[in-house]
């Protein structure tokens, strides 16, 4: 089904529940699922805000970024919903003469697990889009281009050779880098830890940004339900996640951290072990803690450090290269803790209970950054002075401010008199 049709149905669908709203007893069906509340912003029924940031920017049509609404869930899904959000924002415009930026959106983690693309067929689809499609690219060789990468790593494995220059809004700031891609399964996960290795300079801070993961919406809520005041939180710290006894390439992404803390578990006043059968089980443990370790995964980015303060929890983040977004604008000392990776053992335990027992009120300020600061990770916000597309343009404004001047490759002749560069 086309997006045409998915937003006429939906926009049909609206207008009865309208209709009917006054008698709710006729409503004895609905269409709502975990990506349901998101559907007016990615069909473009909800008009977004520019946030009076004065930014143009032209946004590109690309043939991976067509299926929003199957792309619109999971970890992953930033790169459906900036797209949109730019898009239907006051921001865009579709005259590129007056665009302070070009953003070209790729769904590309959703192509890669759902249609099976493979490192080698992301590359080509890339160097093609640049090369051929990104019709203004070359006016300012992508210095005004944007590309958005929601994994560890950027999915343009040849990246460096054709946008090097462009801005990259991105989950991590240290990407892995391979020379062999073929590590997704416990019996290659070895081949992880000789070919890969993270990048320290392929993030520029002058020109990217590091945005938040993604958390749905139906999951914000179901936290939410179960999110207990700080006095009635019975765990001191929690984690519940895999190491690598359960998952091999662990052992090889620098991440024993997470086996560390498993040794941890038969502490008193913890919750501390794999992961729970059922999420809401989870979701409704985290609501229960005062603390929630968020170590180092296969990218020194984790998810797990937006989704647990949606349960009300501090994170304690145990990831040493981690960059954290818009820390420019947000005192990240005043709503979470951030402890080596090489220290982790019971004294860190005590540590959090010595906190609990003796700075109580230091731990219940921490609660209340908490859910003051979540907004900024919460791409369904509706404040609009505090949202996680409100701090990407704000940085987009400060780098159009601070972007040096471009001149062109030559100057002082009319092109016509150099031949084809």
């Amino acid at each position: 089904m086309g997006l045409q049709r998915q937003k006429k149905y939906f926009l049909l669908y609206d207008k009865l529940v309208q209709e009917h709203k006054q008698n709710s007893s006729e409503l004895t069906w609905n269409l709502e699922t975990h990506q349901s509340y998101s559907y007016p912003m990615l069909l473009g029924v909800q008009p977004q805000t520019c946030f009076g940031t004065g930014l143009k920017i032209f946004v590109y049509d690309t043939d991976f970024a067509v299926r929003p609404i199957a792309c619109s869930q999971g970890m992953f899904a930033s790169e459906v919903f900036v797209h949109k959000y730019l898009q239907h924002s006051s921001c865009a415009t579709e005259i590129p003469e007056e665009a302070d930026f070009f953003f070209v959106p790729v769904y590309a983690a959703c192509v890669m697990t759902k249609e099976d693309k493979k490192a080698a067929e992301m590359d080509a689809f890339y160097k093609e889009l640049v090369v051929e499609k990104l019709k203004y690219f070359r006016l300012q060789e992508g210095r005004d281009h944007i590309f958005l990468w929601s994994s560890e790593t950027f999915d343009f494995p040849s990246w460096a050779d054709h946008i090097h220059s462009s801005v990259f809004l991105s989950v991590e700031a240290q990407p892995i880098e391979c020379t062999d891609f073929d590590f997704f399964s416990e019996e290659t996960a070895s081949n992880f830890g000789s070919s890969c290795r993270h990048c320290p300079s392929c993030f520029q801070p002058w020109k990217d940004v590091v945005i938040p993961g993604f958390v749905e919406k139906w999951s914000i809520q179901k936290m939410s339900a179960v999110e207990k005041k700080p006095e009635d939180r019975t765990y001191t710290a929690c984690y519940h996640g895999a190491d690598s006894d359960q998952l091999a390439i662990y052992a090889h992404a620098n991440a024993s951290v997470r086996n560390d803390l498993q040794q941890l578990r038969e502490l008193p006043r913890v919750s501390i072990g794999y992961r729970f059968g059922k999420i809401t089980d989870y979701f409704a443990r985290v609501g229960q803690c005062h603390f929630c370790f968020v170590p180092k995964g296969l990218g020194y980015w984790s998810n797990r450090l937006y989704e647990v303060m949606f349960a009300g929890c501090i994170p304690v983040i145990l990831s040493d290269g981690i960059s954290l977004p818009f820390d420019d604008l947000l005192d990240w000392t005043s709503f979470s803790l951030k402890w080596p990776m090489a220290e982790v053992s019971p004294w860190l335990i005590q540590h959090l209970e010595d906190l609990l027992v003796n700075r109580r009120s230091f731990v219940y300020s921490l609660h209340d950054g908490v859910k003051r600061n979540r907004c900024w990770f919460d791409y369904n916000s509706a404040d609009t002075s505090c949202s996680p597309y409100l701090g990407i343009l704000q940085a987009l404004q400060k780098r159009k401010a601070n972007f040096p001047t471009w001149h062109g490759r030559f100057w002082g002749a009319s092109s016509s008199n150099f031949s084809e560069a």
